[in-house]
């Protein structure tokens, strides 16, 4: 066989397992970045990024092109983010706060921490543990154009040329975050989060093509809001979803059992389907008894039993060669590991 036919044989050949195959999703928590201090479990979010002179921002915005008040409105997007973050985890309770508090004349800066006094008297106010504040915000919402030749055929044939002008949006928000603890009087964490996006588009004439961009002030907004959620990310397990993959058919006179599995889960009644998955796995042909192996695995993924999940993965490569359940049992021992991590970052209540 040629080097680009079996190129090409490789290529089908996915394309073939990929379509015997279904998707699902799971819910599973993932790990934080870091691990923070058990006797933290109310957080009380403020603004602490507001310029403490307007003067140097207005200027910026002129050149930017940034709109009036643009900055502040995408602080309490970050702090939406941020709270829609830890809304998904069970380590933390989020308090909202209207606070907003002086930072620097800049935003290329934090400002020196906030006094402890301070801290411990938002925290008695809103009944937290800690407080986590934006200490720095910054976006850049920056549009240029440039012009180039698109050479086309005409209906005769005829080749022509024609000058297409392009609107570029360069867009990036810097967030930076203190997380104060004061009862040890410690700064947990500080770090900032950078985000950028560029994108854009085309028209005959300059002010048709900048038309058409979507609204880079609403996307920097966007980027706000998920960079609010990364940091979100960054210190609490969350509970994300991920797809996977299972097996709906079978071979010979098993398809109609493996079937009705199929329908099951796509029902939400996993139990019937596991009844039906571990019966195969016993007197089915090869094929399907490894394909009902590789679905017990998910099916056990899903209600947390990791090493099971393992155990029948394992079954349904070495035994049964099922090359789907080879790649995937390298997705449980990550998994393994991550829910070690996620453990030693729970308090033992909150634990799932």
């Amino acid at each position: 066989m040629k080097p680009g036919n079996h190129l090409l044989w490789l290529i089908l050949a996915g394309i073939g397992l990929q379509s015997c195959m279904t998707s699902t999703t799971l819910q599973v928590l993932q790990p934080a970045e870091m691990r923070i201090p058990e006797h933290i479990t109310t957080i009380a979010t403020i603004d602490r990024s507001k310029p403490s002179s307007g003067f140097i921002n207005v200027i910026e915005g002129l050149f930017t092109g940034e709109a009036i008040g643009q900055d502040k409105r995408g602080r309490l997007y970050a702090l939406d983010g941020l709270t829609h973050s830890l809304t998904r985890t069970p380590r933390f309770q989020v308090k909202s706060t209207d606070i907003e508090l002086e930072g620097t004349r800049t935003a290329n800066f934090m400002a020196e921490p906030i006094a402890w006094s301070e801290i411990e008297s938002i925290c008695q106010r809103y009944d937290a543990d800690a407080v986590l504040a934006i200490e720095q915000y910054d976006s850049d919402a920056i549009v240029t154009t440039r012009t180039f030749q698109d050479k086309y055929s005409d209906k005769e044939g005829e080749k022509q040329s024609r000058t297409i002008h392009e609107a570029i949006a360069t867009l990036d928000v810097t967030i930076g975050w203190r997380l104060y603890d004061p009862a040890n009087k410690v700064i947990e964490d500080e770090f900032s989060v950078y985000l950028d996006e560029t994108y854009a588009a085309e028209g005959d004439r300059e002010k048709q093509a900048r038309a058409n961009l979507p609204d880079p002030v609403s996307r920097s907004f966007n980027l706000s809001y998920n960079a609010g959620q990364r940091y979100g990310m960054r210190i609490a397990p969350v509970w994300i979803t991920v797809p996977r993959s299972f097996f709906p058919r079978g071979k010979g006179i098993y398809q109609d059992r493996m079937k009705q599995a199929a329908r099951y889960v796509k029902g939400g009644n996993w139990e019937e389907a596991i009844g039906i998955w571990t019966e195969l796995v016993d007197i089915a042909d090869p094929k399907t008894a490894g394909r009902a192996a590789h679905n017990l695995a998910i099916a056990s993924e899903r209600i947390g039993k990791l090493e099971a999940a393992v155990e029948w993965a394992e079954k349904a490569w070495f035994d049964f060669g099922i090359k789907s359940s080879r790649n995937y049992l390298g997705v449980l021992r990550n998994r393994i590991e991550d829910d070690r991590r996620v453990r030693s970052q729970l308090p033992t209540s909150t634990i799932p």
